[in-house]
């Protein structure tokens, strides 16, 4: 039987994207995303044993402007503009911030962990119904957040709690946003782990990152810049 989806696992997350990029180029199969050519793969499992945003490969290697423009979506800016080197949806989608923000998404997360430190219900969730109706109105020009969700978990050590960090990806351009996706999420457990250490009085050390992505890709435009990257790695 023919094995479902595929396994990335690196030392951190930036090692982890490396990896990311390293088999969509050497296995991705050829496909089109609304007549957009790129290479793809699907159901990827992608796993870091540590989740530290300070990553020295992502410094190194990794489109900075990109990076620090995927975080002021995460954390600063309320509209969504694209990033893409061909975007392909218009400005004034709301960001992952605004949702952020607006939903007390954190709020929630912060309340129920420290009410119920085991519980699996500390999940955050981007997309909302307004979403589904807007691209319903403009299947050629709509919006839907590439992360769909993140779920924090706590376990009970002696001394303190650990907290690992989940999320799931309908989509990912593995080249241009990964490295900010990753650094956001990164960033977000960080401020997760913060405030619930005032909460709980206790010390909080940050786990591992693993997540599902349905669809990691490189888009045609950037295939030779992500080859360049790793045959520069590899000297």
């Amino acid at each position: 039987m023919k094995n479902i989806g595929v396994n990335i696992i690196g030392k951190t997350i930036g090692e982890a994207w490396l990896e990311l990029v390293k088999n969509i180029l050497n296995y991705g199969e050829v496909s089109y995303d609304e007549n957009r050519k790129r290479l793809a793969l699907e159901n990827v499992r992608l796993s870091s044993f540590t989740n530290n945003y300070k990553d020295k490969i992502f410094d190194k290697y990794a489109n900075k402007k990109n990076i620090e423009d995927m975080v002021s979506l995460f954390f600063y800016k309320d509209k969504m503009f694209d990033i893409d080197v061909r975007p392909s949806f218009t400005v004034n989608a709301k960001s992952y911030y605004w949702r952020l923000k607006n939903g007390k998404l954190i709020e929630f997360v912060i309340k129920r962990l420290s009410l119920i430190p085991e519980s699996k219900k500390a999940v955050i969730v981007f997309p909302i119904w307004k979403d589904y109706k807007q691209v319903l109105k403009n299947h050629r020009n709509d919006y839907l957040p590439c992360i769909v969700s993140i779920q924090f978990r706590l376990h009970k050590k002696k001394n303190y709690y650990l907290l690992n960090t989940t999320f799931y990806a309908r989509s990912i351009d593995a080249f241009q946003k990964a490295p900010g996706n990753l650094v956001s999420i990164s960033m977000l457990s960080y401020k997760v782990s913060g405030k619930l250490s005032k909460k709980l009085k206790s010390k909080i050390k940050i786990g591992f990152l693993d997540g599902l992505i349905a669809d990691a890709h490189i888009y045609q435009e950037c295939i030779n810049d992500a080859k360049n990257l790793i045959k520069s790695i590899n000297g």
